[in-house]
């Protein structure tokens, strides 16, 4: 247990992967830094929720856009078996919402989430919840938890929310905002993996049916479905799978298939014959709302079991699949959003605008599942990236607190690209290093100095 004595001069809120890289470079960068999770394990939706994958490394040029401690955790996966070796780990993904697609596996992720954050010398808590934030006056002084021995009060000197939903911001008074101009979010779903999958069979009928699917999607590629499928020569050339259009249109008619969704999804992983399903959608309930997410969680139980009888019935190279486990947590696409001193625009993204106060890249197309059910895409212009200013991390109304991951300053379609797992990694390595830099100097995180935070952040190897 963490005692009311301990001071900490990071805490980081949140064991995601944002939170993970967040700890790891305040670690590095000489702080005495707390990470705390209510798991039993690091990698929040990455690992308890299944997300299978990594999205995206790279714009649709190739280019790689992120790099420092998200590709260290990739590089570590990959010498544990638990990501492909091929092209770094980043697969060309012929869907073509994003040049790459990283699959991961959640159990070997796990593992080298805890290692880095040990190596660095990072104090982890696990299986403890945050409560909320301890504040005086507009500052962030620190943390309430509560874990199997009580509760405590940690006092820290800067405080990394982690949360995702922006809790301790929120519960601290400061602003933000949720959802759409009626306070409706995106889909939450549920995740799971299905083994014994003849992905060879299923690769056969999307060569001889492109146009049951999404291919060469972004207009920056140039090439029609038919095209894109000619140049595929193994499902791994096809790693995030998204389409049958025509099959659950049927099913949908015969009421064997949920109406919340026109599409399935599924990736590959590194264990052969297992795909991650990506196809339940629960639509109208409030991210942040304990009743809600019990429905939400209940309903997505019993949609799972009708997705896999789905796929069973309908996709080829399905017909003899299992179920191997389903995720533990909920993946929530969106919820609050801080207002913060800079904010992510849907035009900026759009644009691919960057600037000298950017501390990371976003690449992944503008993706946001509306509340009726309809998924909209917007893609980077030219095939490009865009920069993430420090501000969106930094709320506009508090010090002591530093936001990473979904959570930032964004508008909507902004945040739909922005809460991907490389680019909240990303956001987790600035912001960690930039509560350590406000710890050295005695300043607050909005006083920080970019540019050198940038300087810091780019001889670490991340990419600004």
């Amino acid at each position: 247990m963490i005692s009311n004595q301990d001071e900490f001069d990071v805490i980081v809120a949140g064991g995601g992967m944002a939170g993970v890289c967040a700890a790891v470079a305040a670690a590095r960068n000489g702080a005495r830094t707390l990470l705390t999770d209510r798991y039993a394990f690091l990698g929040g939706n990455a690992t308890a929720g299944l997300l299978g994958n990594f999205l995206t490394f790279h714009n649709m040029k190739g280019e790689q856009i992120c790099e420092g401690i998200p590709q260290e955790v990739v590089d570590e996966c990959i010498a544990l078996g638990g990501a492909f070796r091929q092209h770094r780990g980043h697969l060309p993904n012929a869907y073509g919402n994003s040049f790459s697609v990283t699959p991961i596996d959640a159990e070997v992720l796990k593992l080298v989430a805890q290692k880095l954050c040990l190596g660095a010398g990072v104090r982890i808590a696990l299986n403890t919840y945050t409560v909320g934030p301890l504040v005086e006056g507009n500052k962030v002084v620190g943390i309430r938890t509560f874990d199997k021995s009580g509760e405590s009060r940690i006092r820290g000197k800067v405080i990394v929310d982690c949360t995702g939903d922006a809790d301790l911001v929120a519960k601290a008074d400061g602003a933000f905002q949720q959802g759409d101009d009626q306070g409706r979010t995106m889909s939450i779903s549920l995740f799971s993996r299905l083994g014994n999958v003849d992905l060879e069979k299923h690769f056969l009928y999307v060569k001889a049916n492109p146009g049951e699917f999404m291919l060469a999607e972004d207009p920056f590629i140039g090439k029609t479905k038919a095209e894109k499928a000619k140049e595929l020569n193994h499902w791994m050339d096809f790693p995030l799978v998204t389409g049958h259009y025509t099959a659950v249109k049927e099913a949908q008619s015969k009421g064997e298939f949920h109406p919340n969704r026109q599409r399935v999804v599924f990736s590959v992983t590194t264990t052969p014959g297992v795909v991650t399903i990506n196809s339940t959608s629960l639509l109208g309930y409030n991210p942040v709302g304990g009743e809600a997410l019990t429905r939400a969680a209940i309903e997505g139980r019993e949609q799972l079991f009708h997705v896999y009888d789905f796929y069973r019935k309908y996709v080829p190279g399905f017909e003899q699949s299992f179920i191997v486990d389903s995720a533990s947590a909920l993946g929530v696409r969106e919820s609050r959003r801080i207002v913060g001193v800079e904010t992510l625009t849907d035009k900026g993204c759009v644009e691919g605008r960057k600037s000298e106060r950017d501390i990371g890249r976003g690449a992944y197309c503008l993706d946001v599942h509306q509340a009726s059910g309809i998924i909209e895409h917007l893609h980077i212009d030219n095939g490009d990236s865009y920069g993430i200013p420090y501000g969106c991390l930094v709320p506009r109304d508090l010090d002591g607190v530093l936001v990473a991951g979904r959570c930032l300053s964004s508008e909507r379609f902004a945040n739909g690209s922005a809460r991907n797992q490389a680019h909240i990694q990303a956001m987790g390595q600035a912001a960690g290093t930039a509560a350590a830099m406000s710890v050295k100097s005695g300043c607050q995180p909005r006083e920080i100095d970019v540019a050198a935070l940038r300087k810091t952040l780019t001889a670490q190897g991340a990419l600004v």
